[in-house]
């Protein structure tokens, strides 16, 4: 009997609906969380689900082309959100989030994101409009100078 309730925790484990898709309604609100969310806790993990097709086929062929098995990172040495490899003990310092539509494009949405991570940095972040909600397209640094779409296809 002293199986019974692991077998029943087993059960409702497999019974448990899949966790769901992220789906992102508003690009600025969605970035303004997952900062928010890294400031209480630095292991945050950001939604792998997010990418649009093709920023998640560079990522998958980054993968392939490098051998790099997960944790690793292959052509991608730092994390592209807080644009470094370490953070600050105050990180994310967010000082501004600010959004825009993509001149022409009202299925195109860019968010900037101005924090600080030992430095001033400034974010970029571009998303596509899809039936899914929106995706994120790319992220490229003002003030580092890279685009993450790049550093995944060819490295620095």
């Amino acid at each position: 009997m002293r199986f019974l309730p692991l077998g029943l925790a087993l059960l409702a484990a497999l019974c448990a609906p899949a966790s769901a898709a992220t789906r992102i309604d508003d690009p600025a609100k969605f970035i303004t969380e997952q900062y928010a969310a890294l400031k209480k806790n630095h292991d945050h993990k950001f939604p792998k689900d997010i990418y649009s097709s093709r920023l998640a086929a560079l990522f998958a062929a980054n993968m392939k082309e490098t051998g790099a098995r997960p944790p690793e990172l292959g052509r991608l040495d730092f994390s592209f959100w807080v644009d470094a490899q370490d953070t600050d003990d105050a990180m994310p310092g967010v000082v501004k989030i600010t959004s825009e539509e993509a001149p022409h494009a009202p299925d195109r949405m860019i968010v900037d994101v101005t924090f600080t991570n030992f430095d001033p940095k400034e974010n970029r972040f571009y998303f596509e409009k899809t039936p899914q909600g929106w995706k994120l397209d790319d992220v490229c640094s003002t003030t580092s100078a890279w685009t993450l779409s790049l550093i995944l296809k060819y490295g620095h």
